[in-house]
Protein backbone atom coordinates (compact mmCIF):
# COMPACT_ATOMS: atom_id res chain seq x y z
CA UNK A 1 0.00 0.00 0.00
CA UNK A 2 1.49 3.39 -0.98
CA UNK A 3 2.18 5.99 1.69
CA UNK A 4 -0.56 8.27 0.37
CA UNK A 5 -3.14 5.47 0.72
CA UNK A 6 -2.08 4.85 4.31
CA UNK A 7 -2.61 8.54 5.09
CA UNK A 8 -6.06 8.47 3.45
CA UNK A 9 -7.07 5.34 5.39
CA UNK A 10 -6.03 6.91 8.67
CA UNK A 11 -7.96 10.08 7.85
CA UNK A 12 -11.00 7.90 7.19
CA UNK A 13 -10.69 6.26 10.60
CA UNK A 14 -10.60 9.64 12.38
CA UNK A 15 -12.16 12.22 10.02
CA UNK A 16 -11.22 15.29 12.04
CA UNK A 17 -7.51 14.54 12.26
CA UNK A 18 -5.56 16.91 9.95
CA UNK A 19 -4.44 15.13 6.78
CA UNK A 20 -0.87 16.45 7.14
CA UNK A 21 -0.76 15.03 10.66
CA UNK A 22 -1.70 11.60 9.28
CA UNK A 23 1.71 11.38 7.60
CA UNK A 24 3.40 12.14 10.92
CA UNK A 25 1.38 9.46 12.73
CA UNK A 26 2.07 6.82 10.09
CA UNK A 27 5.80 7.47 10.27
CA UNK A 28 5.78 7.45 14.06
CA UNK A 29 4.10 4.05 13.94
CA UNK A 30 6.52 2.83 11.29
CA UNK A 31 9.50 3.95 13.38
CA UNK A 32 8.16 2.09 16.41
CA UNK A 33 7.79 -1.08 14.34
CA UNK A 34 11.39 -0.77 13.12
CA UNK A 35 12.66 -0.39 16.67
CA UNK A 36 10.64 -3.29 18.10
CA UNK A 37 12.54 -6.07 16.34
CA UNK A 38 15.74 -7.10 14.56
CA UNK A 39 14.39 -7.08 11.01
CA UNK A 40 16.03 -8.69 8.02
CA UNK A 41 15.51 -5.57 5.89
CA UNK A 42 17.66 -3.55 8.31
CA UNK A 43 20.60 -5.96 8.11
CA UNK A 44 23.12 -5.03 5.43
CA UNK A 45 26.38 -6.16 3.89
CA UNK A 46 28.93 -3.75 2.45
CA UNK A 47 32.68 -3.42 1.92
CA UNK A 48 35.61 -1.14 2.53
CA UNK A 49 38.74 -1.08 0.37
CA UNK A 50 41.90 0.42 1.83
CA UNK A 51 44.06 1.87 -0.97
CA UNK A 52 47.86 1.51 -0.89
CA UNK A 53 49.99 4.23 0.64
CA UNK A 54 51.08 7.04 -1.71
CA UNK A 55 54.47 8.55 -0.79
CA UNK A 56 56.32 9.02 -4.07
CA UNK A 57 57.91 12.42 -4.64
CA UNK A 58 57.91 15.30 -2.17
CA UNK A 59 55.68 18.05 -0.83
CA UNK A 60 56.01 21.71 0.20
CA UNK A 61 54.08 22.94 3.23
CA UNK A 62 53.79 26.33 4.95
CA UNK A 63 52.76 26.50 8.57
CA UNK A 64 49.46 28.36 8.89
CA UNK A 65 48.23 27.79 5.31
CA UNK A 66 45.42 25.41 4.37
CA UNK A 67 47.14 24.20 1.20
CA UNK A 68 50.14 22.00 0.44
CA UNK A 69 51.88 21.58 -2.92
CA UNK A 70 53.12 18.26 -4.30
CA UNK A 71 55.97 18.03 -6.81
CA UNK A 72 55.60 16.51 -10.29
CA UNK A 73 56.48 12.98 -9.15
CA UNK A 74 53.99 13.10 -6.29
CA UNK A 75 51.34 14.63 -8.55
CA UNK A 76 51.66 11.77 -11.03
CA UNK A 77 51.47 9.21 -8.23
CA UNK A 78 48.39 10.80 -6.70
CA UNK A 79 46.58 11.08 -10.03
CA UNK A 80 47.30 7.42 -10.73
CA UNK A 81 46.17 6.39 -7.24
CA UNK A 82 42.72 7.99 -7.36
CA UNK A 83 40.05 5.30 -7.75
CA UNK A 84 36.27 5.05 -7.79
CA UNK A 85 36.30 3.49 -4.33
CA UNK A 86 38.78 5.98 -2.84
CA UNK A 87 39.12 9.48 -4.25
CA UNK A 88 42.09 11.59 -3.20
CA UNK A 89 39.58 13.90 -1.49
CA UNK A 90 38.57 10.99 0.75
CA UNK A 91 42.11 10.47 1.97
CA UNK A 92 44.35 11.94 4.64
CA UNK A 93 47.73 13.67 4.52
CA UNK A 94 50.52 13.72 7.06
CA UNK A 95 54.29 14.11 7.39
CA UNK A 96 56.07 11.73 9.74
CA UNK A 97 54.12 11.46 12.98
CA UNK A 98 52.68 14.94 12.61
CA UNK A 99 49.02 15.87 12.41
CA UNK A 100 46.62 13.93 10.22
CA UNK A 101 44.75 16.26 7.84
CA UNK A 102 41.77 15.56 5.58
CA UNK A 103 42.28 16.42 1.92
CA UNK A 104 39.06 18.20 0.92
CA UNK A 105 40.15 19.44 -2.52
CA UNK A 106 42.88 18.44 -4.96
CA UNK A 107 43.97 20.12 -8.18
CA UNK A 108 45.11 17.31 -10.44
CA UNK A 109 46.89 19.78 -12.72
CA UNK A 110 48.88 21.90 -10.28
CA UNK A 111 49.36 19.42 -7.45
CA UNK A 112 47.87 21.77 -4.85
CA UNK A 113 45.78 20.07 -2.15
CA UNK A 114 43.45 21.89 0.22
CA UNK A 115 43.30 20.60 3.79
CA UNK A 116 40.35 20.69 6.17
CA UNK A 117 42.19 23.07 8.50
CA UNK A 118 45.38 25.11 8.54
CA UNK A 119 48.62 23.16 8.45
CA UNK A 120 49.93 23.51 12.02
CA UNK A 121 53.14 21.50 11.75
CA UNK A 122 56.51 23.11 10.85
CA UNK A 123 57.10 24.46 7.35
CA UNK A 124 58.97 22.00 5.11
CA UNK A 125 60.29 22.14 1.56
CA UNK A 126 60.79 18.99 -0.46
CA UNK A 127 59.71 16.66 2.38
CA UNK A 128 58.57 13.07 2.17
CA UNK A 129 54.89 12.62 3.01
CA UNK A 130 52.10 10.07 3.34
CA UNK A 131 48.68 10.04 1.71
CA UNK A 132 46.36 7.19 2.66
CA UNK A 133 42.76 6.68 3.72
CA UNK A 134 42.29 6.38 7.46
CA UNK A 135 38.58 7.26 7.88
CA UNK A 136 35.62 5.35 6.46
CA UNK A 137 31.84 5.70 6.49
CA UNK A 138 29.02 3.16 6.33
CA UNK A 139 27.05 3.07 3.06
CA UNK A 140 23.96 4.84 4.41
CA UNK A 141 23.04 7.78 6.64
CA UNK A 142 20.70 5.73 8.86
CA UNK A 143 23.51 3.40 9.99
CA UNK A 144 23.05 2.05 13.54
CA UNK A 145 25.94 -0.29 14.39
CA UNK A 146 28.51 -2.72 13.02
CA UNK A 147 28.16 -6.40 13.79
CA UNK A 148 31.30 -7.60 12.04
CA UNK A 149 34.14 -6.14 9.98
CA UNK A 150 36.48 -8.74 8.52
CA UNK A 151 39.71 -8.89 6.58
CA UNK A 152 39.25 -12.24 4.80
CA UNK A 153 42.74 -12.14 3.26
CA UNK A 154 44.41 -11.99 6.67
CA UNK A 155 41.76 -14.05 8.50
CA UNK A 156 41.12 -11.23 10.97
CA UNK A 157 37.85 -10.12 12.53
CA UNK A 158 38.43 -6.51 13.54
CA UNK A 159 37.68 -5.45 17.10
CA UNK A 160 34.61 -3.20 17.31
CA UNK A 161 34.61 -2.38 21.03
CA UNK A 162 37.73 -0.24 21.47
CA UNK A 163 37.07 3.44 22.13
CA UNK A 164 38.95 6.41 20.72
CA UNK A 165 40.21 7.24 24.24
CA UNK A 166 41.75 3.77 24.56
CA UNK A 167 43.54 4.09 21.22
CA UNK A 168 44.74 7.58 22.14
CA UNK A 169 46.34 6.04 25.24
CA UNK A 170 47.90 3.14 23.30
CA UNK A 171 49.01 5.00 20.18
CA UNK A 172 48.49 8.78 20.50
CA UNK A 173 50.68 9.57 17.48
CA UNK A 174 49.02 6.93 15.31
CA UNK A 175 52.43 5.41 14.63
CA UNK A 176 51.29 1.79 14.38
CA UNK A 177 51.62 1.05 10.66
CA UNK A 178 50.40 -2.53 10.59
CA UNK A 179 47.32 -3.93 8.90
CA UNK A 180 44.25 -2.62 10.78
CA UNK A 181 42.88 -4.69 13.64
CA UNK A 182 40.29 -2.32 15.14
CA UNK A 183 37.39 -0.13 14.02
CA UNK A 184 37.18 3.04 16.12
CA UNK A 185 34.13 5.36 16.22
CA UNK A 186 35.36 8.81 15.15
CA UNK A 187 32.22 10.92 15.09
CA UNK A 188 30.29 12.43 12.18
CA UNK A 189 31.60 13.24 8.73
CA UNK A 190 31.85 17.03 8.63
CA UNK A 191 34.39 17.27 5.82
CA UNK A 192 33.54 20.17 3.51
CA UNK A 193 32.05 18.99 0.23
CA UNK A 194 31.93 15.36 1.33
CA UNK A 195 29.38 13.15 -0.41
CA UNK A 196 28.79 11.42 2.93
CA UNK A 197 28.34 14.55 5.07
CA UNK A 198 26.38 13.68 8.21
CA UNK A 199 27.26 9.98 8.05
CA UNK A 200 28.96 8.19 10.94
CA UNK A 201 32.76 8.17 10.56
CA UNK A 202 35.16 5.42 11.66
CA UNK A 203 38.92 5.15 11.96
CA UNK A 204 40.83 2.00 11.08
CA UNK A 205 43.70 1.23 13.47
CA UNK A 206 46.61 0.51 12.83
CA UNK A 207 47.22 2.77 9.91
CA UNK A 208 45.77 1.23 6.71
CA UNK A 209 48.53 1.57 4.13
CA UNK A 210 48.06 -1.67 2.19
CA UNK A 211 45.43 -2.77 -0.32
CA UNK A 212 42.85 -4.89 1.48
CA UNK A 213 39.12 -5.50 1.10
CA UNK A 214 37.00 -5.66 4.24
CA UNK A 215 33.65 -7.42 4.52
CA UNK A 216 31.32 -5.27 6.63
CA UNK A 217 28.09 -6.48 8.18
CA UNK A 218 25.87 -4.07 10.05
CA UNK A 219 22.48 -2.88 11.16
CA UNK A 220 20.68 0.23 9.98
CA UNK A 221 17.86 2.21 11.59
CA UNK A 222 15.58 2.30 8.58
CA UNK A 223 14.08 5.38 6.98
CA UNK A 224 10.70 7.08 7.09
CA UNK A 225 8.19 7.07 4.27
CA UNK A 226 8.49 10.27 2.27
CA UNK A 227 7.22 10.08 -1.31
CA UNK A 228 3.49 9.40 -1.87
CA UNK A 229 4.37 6.11 -3.59
CA UNK A 230 6.75 4.87 -0.85
CA UNK A 231 5.75 1.48 0.54
CA UNK A 232 6.70 -0.70 3.50
CA UNK A 233 9.08 -3.67 3.15
CA UNK A 234 7.28 -6.89 2.32
CA UNK A 235 8.20 -8.30 5.73
CA UNK A 236 5.89 -5.82 7.52
CA UNK A 237 2.18 -5.69 6.83
CA UNK A 238 0.38 -2.39 6.38
CA UNK A 239 -2.15 -3.58 8.98
CA UNK A 240 0.64 -3.62 11.59
CA UNK A 241 1.66 -0.01 11.03
CA UNK A 242 -1.90 1.17 10.53
CA UNK A 243 -3.04 -0.40 13.82
CA UNK A 244 -0.44 1.58 15.76
CA UNK A 245 -1.15 4.74 13.74
CA UNK A 246 -4.87 4.41 14.50
CA UNK A 247 -4.13 4.06 18.20
CA UNK A 248 -2.21 7.33 18.12
CA UNK A 249 -4.94 9.00 16.03
CA UNK A 250 -7.60 7.88 18.52
CA UNK A 251 -5.47 9.32 21.34
CA UNK A 252 -5.37 12.63 19.47
CA UNK A 253 -9.14 12.48 18.95
CA UNK A 254 -9.76 11.72 22.63
CA UNK A 255 -7.68 14.72 23.64
CA UNK A 256 -9.45 17.01 21.15
CA UNK A 257 -13.05 15.80 21.21
CA UNK A 258 -15.89 18.20 21.92
CA UNK A 259 -17.40 18.39 25.39
CA UNK A 260 -20.55 16.25 24.99
CA UNK A 261 -22.20 13.19 26.53
CA UNK A 262 -20.27 10.00 25.83
CA UNK A 263 -23.16 8.56 23.84
CA UNK A 264 -22.91 11.31 21.23
CA UNK A 265 -19.64 10.13 19.63
CA UNK A 266 -17.36 7.11 19.56
CA UNK A 267 -15.48 5.94 22.64
CA UNK A 268 -11.95 6.66 21.53
CA UNK A 269 -10.41 5.05 24.62
CA UNK A 270 -12.11 1.78 23.72
CA UNK A 271 -10.90 2.12 20.14
CA UNK A 272 -7.36 2.78 21.38
CA UNK A 273 -7.40 -0.50 23.30
CA UNK A 274 -8.68 -2.42 20.27
CA UNK A 275 -6.03 -0.87 18.02
CA UNK A 276 -3.27 -1.72 20.54
CA UNK A 277 -4.44 -5.35 20.68
CA UNK A 278 -4.41 -5.52 16.87
CA UNK A 279 -0.94 -3.98 16.75
CA UNK A 280 0.51 -6.50 19.20
CA UNK A 281 -1.09 -9.39 17.27
CA UNK A 282 0.08 -8.25 13.85
CA UNK A 283 3.58 -7.34 15.08
CA UNK A 284 4.02 -10.82 16.57
CA UNK A 285 2.96 -12.34 13.26
CA UNK A 286 5.44 -10.25 11.27
CA UNK A 287 8.29 -11.00 13.69
CA UNK A 288 7.67 -14.74 13.42
CA UNK A 289 7.54 -14.58 9.63
CA UNK A 290 10.80 -12.62 9.42
CA UNK A 291 12.74 -14.75 11.90
CA UNK A 292 13.96 -17.25 9.30
CA UNK A 293 15.42 -14.49 7.11
CA UNK A 294 17.29 -13.05 10.08
CA UNK A 295 18.60 -16.47 11.08
CA UNK A 296 19.77 -17.12 7.51
CA UNK A 297 21.69 -13.83 7.47
CA UNK A 298 23.71 -14.86 10.51
CA UNK A 299 24.10 -18.54 9.64
CA UNK A 300 25.59 -17.70 6.24
CA UNK A 301 28.01 -15.11 7.63
CA UNK A 302 28.84 -16.67 10.99
CA UNK A 303 30.18 -14.90 14.05
CA UNK A 304 33.29 -12.74 14.19
CA UNK A 305 33.58 -12.65 17.96
CA UNK A 306 35.62 -15.80 18.65
CA UNK A 307 38.83 -14.70 16.96
CA UNK A 308 38.98 -11.53 19.06
CA UNK A 309 38.65 -13.32 22.39
CA UNK A 310 42.21 -14.68 22.62
CA UNK A 311 45.52 -14.43 20.84
CA UNK A 312 45.99 -16.81 17.91
CA UNK A 313 48.23 -17.76 15.02
CA UNK A 314 46.89 -18.45 11.55
CA UNK A 315 49.21 -20.74 9.60
CA UNK A 316 47.57 -20.02 6.24
CA UNK A 317 48.11 -16.29 6.46
CA UNK A 318 51.18 -16.42 8.69
CA UNK A 319 49.45 -14.01 11.04
CA UNK A 320 49.92 -13.90 14.79
CA UNK A 321 47.10 -12.39 16.80
CA UNK A 322 48.25 -10.44 19.81
CA UNK A 323 45.45 -8.03 18.96
CA UNK A 324 42.95 -9.63 21.32
CA UNK A 325 44.87 -8.46 24.36
CA UNK A 326 46.71 -5.45 23.04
Amino acid sequence: MPFQNMQAELRGAVPKVPFSFCATLVNRAWKEVRERNLWSFNLFESAWITPPLVNAGTVVTVQGLTTVTFDATALAALNAASTTYSLITQRQFRIGVGGIYNIIAFNSGTGVATLDRMYADPTVTGSVYQVYQLYYTPPMADFLTWMSVRNPQMFIDLDLDTTRAQIDAIDPQRSWYQFPSRVIPWGTDTRAGSGTAGYALFELWGQPIQLFTYQCYGLRRGVDLVAPTDALPIEVGEDTVMARAREMAYEWAEANKDIAPRSVGPDFKFLMGKARADFDKYLGRDRRNDKEKVNNFFSVRGSGIANRAVSYYNTLAGVAGPYGGQ
